[in-house]
């Protein structure tokens, strides 16, 4: 499981409020997780993440999420994640971000 829990969104309110509040917002989180995971090695990563997000929704974006609990070691499933973007996708972009950022520190 994350480290972060799912409402500790609200500790980054800068972050959750993007999530929340800004057009688009949670899509360029997900598509920074997405260069930060592959470290930079996959070049298209950030645009496949931010368009499956966009194209595909809360499947899309809970695919995001699956890559990212991949790379982590996390624990989980796809239809959790799904749900989770269905009914707090805020909190859950926001979730992710900080777990990302969290790993990227050391």
């Amino acid at each position: 499981d994350f480290d972060v829990g799912f409402f500790k969104c609200f500790d980054n309110a800068v972050m959750c409020l993007f999530a929340w509040c800004v057009p688009c917002g949670g899509l360029c989180m997900q598509a920074i997780d997405a260069k930060v995971v592959t470290e930079g090695k996959e070049a298209n990563a950030a645009i496949i993440a931010y368009m499956c997000a966009w194209c595909l929704g809360a499947y899309g974006a809970g695919y995001n999420r699956y890559k990212v609990r991949e790379h982590l070691k996390l624990n989980g499933s796809y239809i959790v994640d799904c749900l989770l973007h269905c009914g707090g996708g805020g909190c859950a972009v926001t979730q992710e971000w900080q777990e990302v950022m969290k790993e990227k520190e050391g």
